[in-house]
């Protein structure tokens, strides 16, 4: 690695740090950021089973997050994972551009890759998809080693590494099929000849990933692959190719056409130089982007799938920069540049959302007395009040009553059974404490929840932004008596409205005899 690409490294692992870390604190949890915790926390084997076997599920993600849940523990043991798997796909994106596309479009490459809008924020998103890019890269890497050697022994390598993608992503066929034909297509050797060299390794691939085909049969059952279904619904109501774009590109539509021009433009100087590696830039966008589009299935699209294929887009976008400026390095940076501030710009606005949110006060409403009982709120469809509790249990040693799971309420089943069993076991322990209560919703009910509680004796309220708030109790109490006072609480907050209903069951809850 010369010089140059090194100090573009660093520049870039400064620029993605920068821009990610802080989600890791003030980002509040989602729905799948809970299941992660969820079974993380079991053994391996369960892991194995619950994920894998049951759900149709990758493990090794989980693996990993067993293994940081427990040490450094936290929400930092939760995200960091993530940010580290991000910032190596910036290194391995180097070099996959540098040996597609030349060493001044990897110069290029990572910064671009290192504010882009997808990337970023699935940069501290405690679920796969940042270990899957690296691994998605370096498995592409290994590929285009063994192309260019020539020797079986380089694509039996190549086959295993490939292979065991399918256990760090369900989705990962599609790319285990780019990463091995970019070896293929790049190589300038005789069909005839890379088929003589490649096929141990293609026997080693489908060795390693055979018990993925038991996975595929759970998730073809469960989402209905390849059924009679409607095509993959978009969260938006766009098309998947206006979905995916809009999620690789920062800007917005405008943002989007113009990047996506960018990146016809250096797939087209690519062509005219090197016309293999256009062919296989151009597969790692079109095949996805066919592949959602057309496969009928009862679930939703969504834009991180196209995570793995964002490196390829911003390599065209990078050479585009270059053919636009006649391959005049300095100007072409300056194009990067602009690009990298457009998105920095977005990401600020968003950290800066987020860091309002008031997350950090939590943990400062904690004390070795505390009792936390269930968090809830006006209704998020992806990151849902009730996981601020979770967020609470990661960050201090709070005692825990969870009256209501934190995990997607709509499909817990014996919710209401389950809640009053947890209470009653509070009741019964004898102990008390101090209790917790946390609400997020609109300014105007923080407001109004406040107005109503205050001058109640026994509660401290203290509203930790326009939109997040928290009671707790003056002083520790027997359990009945902060029983009574989560009463008081949630009835502060609750409207007669089916939006309250989980606020209404958690009433029901407390009210309920013992």
């Amino acid at each position: 690695m010369n010089a140059r690409l090194l100090a573009a490294l660093a520049l870039a692992l400064f620029v993605g740090a920068a821009l990610a870390l802080p989600a890791v604190w003030w980002e509040p949890l989602h729905l799948d950021e809970a299941i992660t915790i969820d079974y993380a926390t079991r053994s391996y084997a369960s892991i194995v089973t619950d994920v894998f076997l049951d759900r149709g599920g990758a493990p090794l993600h989980f693996f990993v997050e067993h293994v940081t849940l427990a040490v450094p523990g936290g929400i930092e043991g939760l995200r960091l994972p993530s940010l580290a798997f991000f910032l190596l796909a910036l290194v391995l994106a180097a070099f996959f551009a540098r040996d597609l596309a030349g060493e001044e479009v990897a110069l290029l490459t990572p910064l671009l890759l290192a504010a882009a809008p997808l990337g970023v924020s699935l940069a501290t998103f405690a679920r796969m998809y940042s270990l899957f890019v690296a691994a998605v890269l370096g498995a592409t890497l290994l590929a285009l080693l063994a192309g260019r050697s020539g020797k079986r022994g380089d694509w039996i390598v190549a086959g295993v590494v490939i292979g065991a993608l399918v256990y760090v992503h369900p989705i990962a066929p599609l790319y285990c099929a780019l990463a091995a034909g970019t070896g293929l297509v790049v190589a300038d050797r005789h069909p005839r000849a890379l088929v003589h060299e490649a096929w141990p390794g293609a026997a080693a691939a489908v060795l390693v990933a055979a018990p993925y085909a038991y996975a595929l049969a759970v998730l073809r059952s469960r989402y209905d692959v390849g059924l009679e279904t409607a095509r993959l619904r978009t969260t938006a109501g766009r098309s998947v190719p206006e979905e995916a774009l809009h999620a690789l590109t920062p800007g917005g539509t405008l943002g989007a056409l113009v990047l996506l021009t960018v990146a016809l433009v250096g797939l087209a100087s690519l062509a005219y130089r090197r016309p293999r590696v256009a062919v296989a830039l151009a597969l790692w966008l079109v095949v996805p982007v066919l592949f959602f589009t057309l496969v009928p299935a009862s679930t939703r699209f969504f834009g991180r799938y196209l995570a793995p294929a964002e490196p390829a887009f911003y390599v065209l976008v990078a050479a585009g920069c270059l053919a636009i400026t006649g391959r005049r390095l300095v100007v072409a940076t300056g194009l990067v540049v602009g690009v990298v501030a457009l998105s920095v710009s977005e990401r600020i606005d968003r950290l800066r959302t987020i860091h309002d949110l008031g997350l950090r006060g939590l943990a400062s409403a904690v004390d070795g007395e505390t009792v936390l009982f269930s968090s809830t709120g006006t209704p998020v469809s992806d990151r849902p009040p009730e996981l601020l509790d979770d967020y609470v249990d990661l960050e201090t040693e709070a005692r825990r009553v969870e009256e209501l799971p934190g995990i997607d309420l709509r499909f817990e089943p014996n919710l209401e059974q389950r809640g009053r069993a947890n209470l009653a076991a509070f009741v019964a322990e004898g102990k008390g404490g101090r209790g917790l209560w946390v609400f997020r919703g609109p300014d105007r009910r923080v407001t109004r929840a406040v107005r109503r509680l205050a001058g109640d004796p026994q509660l401290v309220v203290v509203r930790l932004s326009p939109t997040l708030l928290v009671v707790r109790s003056r002083t520790p109490a027997a359990p009945p008596t902060v029983i009574a006072q989560g009463v008081r609480a949630r009835t502060a907050w609750t409207l007669a409205s089916p939006a309250d209903r989980w606020t209404t069951l958690l009433l029901a809850i407390d009210r309920s005899p013992r």
